[in-house]
């Protein structure tokens, strides 16, 4: 297959596939005859810019939709785990509730609702929004992408278009 096909058919690749391509263009352009190592490159310089359009279509879309419909974009990707749910049922099922009720919901005991919560956002971020960084903590506050927390800081509440979006994928508050 010539380098042309290679490149007209990378949009069509898996991400797995692509990583490969790039693992051995590196070593075409190590090792390499000077015709190996031209198309190596050209290899790199198109994966790079399909990447990056696709990273841009990708933020577009996420710009138009509200933080509803990013919510369920960002489940729907990337489906809780089991304890996933749990955590985030824990939650619906206990509004304004502290890290360590919700801990004891969610079947564990000192803030461990709260680790799990707050991992589980962080790994859909790409999807919502960022996190607040807070000085007292000195670090980012990933439970309040989808939780809101009052004034005191001690009790959390789902913030409520996230609630609505856990509704539209069939997580609900288990008294509704």
């Amino acid at each position: 297959m010539s380098i042309e096909q290679i490149l007209a058919k990378l949009p069509e690749k898996s991400a797995e596939q692509r990583q490969k391509f790039r693992t051995n263009a590196a070593r075409a352009l190590e090792t390499g005859n000077a015709a190996r190592k031209a198309e190596a490159q050209a290899l790199v310089t198109a994966l790079d810019a399909l990447e990056a359009a696709e990273e841009q279509a990708f933020s577009d879309r996420l710009a138009a939709m509200s933080r509803a419909e990013k919510v369920i974009a960002a489940f729907r990707a990337h489906p809780p785990t089991k304890t996933e749910a749990k955590a985030i049922q824990a939650l619906l099922d206990h509004p304004g509730s502290t890290s360590s009720e919700l801990s004891v919901a969610f079947g564990g005991r000192g803030q461990i609702w709260h680790r799990w919560f707050g991992d589980l956002c962080k790994k859909r971020q790409d999807y919502l929004w960022p996190a607040a960084y807070v000085e007292k903590r000195d670090g980012y506050f990933y439970s309040g992408i989808l939780a809101d927390l009052d004034s005191d800081g001690n009790r959390f509440t789902m913030k409520p278009d996230v609630a609505e979006a856990f509704a539209a994928l069939g997580i609900k508050p288990r008294s509704a």
